[in-house]
């Protein structure tokens, strides 16, 4: 079987895909490529470069002007597989559910603004309080676009039950107890990471919130309703000036009687006057 074939082949098993698991597919594609490249160095005795350098989510607000686009990429790498798993099992379990109620493209636009939220709390973090300050670090994974998908669920259907070991436990507990222990975390390790989750699971929230009373705020984000918003402006606008153009025939339809008498008329005229007439 040559490249080609099974590039097709990998192509169409991806499309079968729903969007939890490919964005679950494109995580692990990105934790695996790295540590290839670093036994090909091992082996080949070439000095180890940071590869998560151009990737990964640096603390100063400098470095995010020149790398914009490490807000987003931070959230597809990880450095072990202990991260990696879990974030995955965890996305895998709450996006299901997420995906019994909502769209798929919903579910994609909620875990890429976790991220970008996630990692505005975390550089915003780091020039603001001064417990960061003279401190060198950098975030990668894609924690926060989990939790904002967690957090989402816990307040979108907070009173919904899950089996954890031999408990059914509402939905509306596990999000407090991801929070707290988060917030415990903070002074202990990985203080940025953790202030990265809490943004996560504060776009989860606010977007789940506003499900619950009737808003879906992911419209806000996609093309194709800003492209529907866009395009029903314009109709409105062609309408109008339609509509404008058409009272300017009509009046100068009736001028034209008030001068000349209904016989004057062309037989154009007459029609667009009796058209007018049953609107």
């Amino acid at each position: 079987m040559g490249f080609m074939s099974k590039y097709d082949r990998f192509l169409r098993n991806f499309l079968k895909l729903n969007i939890a698991e490919k964005i679950i597919l494109v995580n692990t594609i990105f934790f695996v490529l790295p540590l290839a490249v670093f036994i090909f160095f091992y082996l080949f005795k070439i000095p180890k470069l940071n590869i998560y350098y151009y990737f990964e989510l640096l603390p100063n607000i400098s470095d995010l002007l020149f790398r914009p686009w490490s807000l987003i990429t931070y959230g597809f790498i990880h450095a072990s597989f202990g991260h990696l798993f879990w974030n995955m099992i965890l996305f895998y379990f709450f996006s299901s559910l997420f995906l019994n109620l909502f769209r798929e493209d919903d579910l994609v636009v909620l875990f890429i603004i976790g991220i970008i939220v996630g990692g505005l709390f975390f550089v915003f973090s780091y020039s603001f309080f001064p417990v960061f300050g003279g401190l060198s670090s950098s975030l990668i994974g894609s924690s926060a676009g989990v939790i904002s998908v967690v957090i989402f669920m816990c307040a979108y259907s907070p009173n919904s039950t899950i089996r954890i070991f031999f408990f059914n436990v509402k939905l509306i507990y596990v999000g407090i107890a991801l929070v707290i222990f988060d917030l415990t975390q903070l002074p202990i390790s990985n203080s940025g990471g953790h202030i990265a989750h809490l943004g996560g699971a504060l776009i989860g929230f606010f977007a789940g919130f506003k499900m619950k009373s009737g808003e879906n705020i992911f419209n806000y984000f996609k093309k194709n309703n800003l492209h529907k918003k866009f395009t029903s402006q314009k109709q409105k606008i062609n309408k109008k000036n339609f509509e404008n153009i058409k009272q300017q025939k009509i009046d100068h339809i009736l001028d034209k009687i008030n001068e000349s008498g209904y016989d004057s008329l062309t037989n154009e005229e007459k029609r667009t006057l009796n058209e007018a007439s049953k609107d």
